[in-house]
């Protein structure tokens, strides 16, 4: 099962593959090293999208399974990562065999996936000793942006279907199966501050990439992206500085 919310990025590909940032080298290489990654192993990225984080960890390792439940991004992703096996599948049922992976990674998706059926699903492909990095991207607390207190404001005053709070991630809901669970050992985080300067166009594909916001109708997403680009463009003359936490969480197989 797919949530139904996450099912709007089928119609939100082309603003998610433009809009959406990828992940700083710092934190992809902190996991590959914890992970002990090397050119003799088999990677599974879930829920790969567009291939965000695949077409950075590619390059890193023997093999990449790059598992994705929509076809419009399996689409995208064979062009993004076209040395990668890219495969149907969710994080609940994973097309590959008993211990087949060294490593599985997730790139901001976890919060979709059942927790319970995840781990015990990702703990069944992976050797004994592999592990499990999630990555994140977050706004960077306490760098408010001259622009950034408009766009709040257009985002508080609009709709939002179906956006629980197991939808967000930033509630930390999805730490709960982890707390849960003995298949494997407590997470291990580890924090990267960076920026990235955007114009007012990207941002704009980047919000349209959200899901709640790609669940719209028509007419609702473009009138709230419309008043976000009016929001933030007095402010962008030189772009729109985001400046961005990347959180990645390790956890080693029982």
């Amino acid at each position: 099962m797919i949530d139904p919310l996450a099912q709007a990025f089928a119609g939100a590909t082309d603003v998610y593959e433009r809009g959406r940032p990828g992940y700083p080298d710092e934190a992809v290489d902190w996991a590959v090293e914890r992970l002990a990654l090397g050119a003799g192993s088999t990677l599974v990225d879930l829920a790969a999208g567009t291939g965000k984080l695949s077409r950075q960890l590619v390059g890193k390792v023997g093999h990449l399974v790059a598992v994705e439940p929509l076809a419009e991004m399996r689409a995208v992703l064979a062009t993004t990562v076209p040395s990668a096996e890219i495969m149907e599948g969710t994080a609940e049922a994973i097309p590959l065999a008993d211990g087949e992976a060294d490593a599985v990674t997730v790139g901001e998706a976890f919060h979709w996936f059942d927790g319970d059926a995840a781990l015990a699903e990702v703990h069944r492909v992976l050797r004994p000793g592999g592990g499990l990095a999630l990555f994140w991207n977050r706004g960077d607390d306490g760098h408010e942006q001259p622009w950034s207190a408009a766009m709040s404001a257009v985002l508080d005053d609009a709709r939002r279907p179906g956006v629980r709070p197991e939808n967000r991630p930033h509630t930390g809901l999805w730490r709960r199966a982890f707390e849960r669970t003995t298949l494997f050992g407590p997470l291990e985080q580890h924090d990267v501050h960076w920026r990235v300067r955007f114009s007012v166009e990207r941002y704009r594909q980047l919000i349209a990439s959200w899901s709640w916001v790609a669940a719209l109708p028509d007419s609702e997403r473009t009138e709230l992206l419309d008043a976000i680009e009016h929001a933030v463009a007095p402010h962008a003359a030189d772009g729109l500085e985001l400046r961005f936490r990347t959180e990645v969480d390790v956890t080693i197989r029982r």
